[in-house]
């Protein structure tokens, strides 16, 4: 525990170190990797899953201590106001042989010192139950891995979609230069008298609402940065700049190495095989408490009587002292508890029952989601590379048009049209990029390896 106390207390000091790093020098930019870390070490859900591990380690050495000796010490001063009486058969005190003789016993004071001492032998509930808090150690520790791979995935899918809103943004400020550049040419087209006041109305009716996409734009990346300040676990006014990959640098595999991944290592399963150990063995412990019990006791008592108060504590004066002690095995059966402990077995049965069908269950889904994904990154993957050349040629078309416009060989109306044909092309292409990437995020996850995304 102080070993594990020393690493949480190094990552909580590496990560201030990081957060120092997002928030002041904004000349570095944070990666993916980066912010991972801070996420690792900063998220609640992360903290709260260590705190279940340590409650559950604190468990294991109550469990443990019902195996170890038991010692119980006490101590009491007695006045004795009202004196037990000894009833003596006749003659023996010294009366008539038929008349029954009254003696008062003992003192008016008393005091003793005891030391109770046990040590179970054999008590299978005990033994079993400590095997049910080491089985719950591990349910903890899975639960604390997924937590991890929830924030990893969750951090990793806002970054991507900033990444995505970010693209957005960059496209539009592009085409609002391209705009204002077209309406400053074509202005003195206008006084010339060779452009109609209609199309250059119109092209500034296109730069208005470019802006206001460029806004929304920009709206959109300040919001999901904050959610991914959430994700991380930061507060909203850390200040945050992103050292995004180029869209157009993103790796991406030949369709024969995107791999279908195997749903039966995902952290979710292992979870709920956990959780079916963990009620089988908690179902053996009850059931164990109907075996004999064994313990080996021991005890002792000093004691003083006297007929003065102070007599009692000194052991000086009138006062008599003793001791008595014994030693030996106490056995003790379970014979019948009312069915109480039938009715729990029943329980941890029905329990055990709903855990294996919400792992069938789960198995499905999970199988479901991971053919899914794979079929989304092979789709997305046939749309990438097609929308590669797409983009391509619509920049194309759109350059030539914009050229054959400023010689006065092409039409505003093929100018706008092959303008919007390349950002529709464009954003299609981008998005189909992030579908990949989420998709990519979802195989992980099913392949267990999401911690790999925090190696650099």
């Amino acid at each position: 525990m102080k070993v594990m106390k020393s690493i949480n207390r190094m990552l909580l000091a590496l990560s201030l170190v990081l957060c120092a790093t997002i928030a002041g020098a904004q000349t570095k930019p944070a990666k993916l990797q980066e912010l991972l870390k801070v996420a690792l070490s900063e998220n609640p859900s992360i903290q709260v899953s260590l705190m279940e591990e340590e409650i559950v380690e604190q468990q294991i050495v109550e469990t443990r201590a019902k195996t170890l000796p038991q010692i119980d010490g006490s101590g009491n001063a007695t006045h004795n106001y009202q004196r037990q009486v000894l009833v003596l058969p006749g003659g023996l005190g010294g009366g008539s042989s038929d008349t029954p003789t009254k003696i008062q016993a003992g003192t008016l004071y008393s005091s003793s010192v005891a030391v109770d001492a046990s040590q179970p032998v054999f008590d299978m509930a005990a033994f079993t139950g400590l095997k049910a808090t080491r089985s719950g150690r591990e349910y903890a520790d899975l639960n604390t891995k997924l937590s991890r791979e929830e924030v990893i995935h969750a951090v990793s899918t806002q970054y991507y979609d900033i990444l995505s809103s970010q693209e957005e943004v960059r496209l539009q400020k592009q085409s609002v230069a391209i705009l204002e550049q077209l309406i400053k040419a074509s202005d003195g087209q206008y006084k010339s008298g060779l452009l109609r006041k209609i199309d250059l109305d119109r092209m500034h009716v296109n730069l208005t609402n470019t802006r206001s996409r460029l806004t929304q734009a920009e709206n959109d990346v300040a919001l999901k940065m904050n959610k991914l300040k959430v994700a991380m676990g930061v507060p909203l006014s850390t200040a945050l700049k992103l050292d995004t990959v180029a869209i157009d640098n993103i790796k991406l595999p030949v369709m024969a190495d995107v791999a279908p991944g195997q749903s039966g290592s995902r952290t979710e399963l292992q979870s709920l095989d956990a959780q079916i150990r963990l009620s089988t063995l908690q179902r053996d412990a009850i059931r164990a408490e109907n075996y004999p019990k064994l313990n080996l006791y021991f005890n002792y008592s000093y004691n003083v009587m006297g007929n003065a108060m102070g007599d009692i504590f000194t052991g000086q004066g009138s006062s008599i002292t003793y001791g008595m002690g014994s030693w030996g095995l106490r056995l003790k059966v379970p014979i019948f508890s009312g069915l109480s402990r039938h009715s729990r077995v029943a329980q941890n049965e029905i329990k055990i029952r709903q855990l294996r069908e919400k792992r069938e269950a789960k198995e499905l889904e999970l199988d479901a989601a991971l053919e899914s994904a794979n079929i989304q990154m092979r789709n997305t993957l046939t749309t990438i590379r097609a929308q590669q050349e797409n983009v391509r040629l619509s920049e194309q078309v759109y350059n030539a048009n914009l050229s054959n416009y400023n010689l006065g060989l092409s039409s505003l109306t093929d100018l706008l049209d092959s303008q919007t044909a390349f950002l529709e092309a464009r954003n299609i292409y981008v998005k189909s990029l992030l579908d990949y990437k989420l998709a990519e995020l979802e195989t992980m996850r099913a392949n267990g390896t999401l911690m790999q995304l925090t190696q650099s």
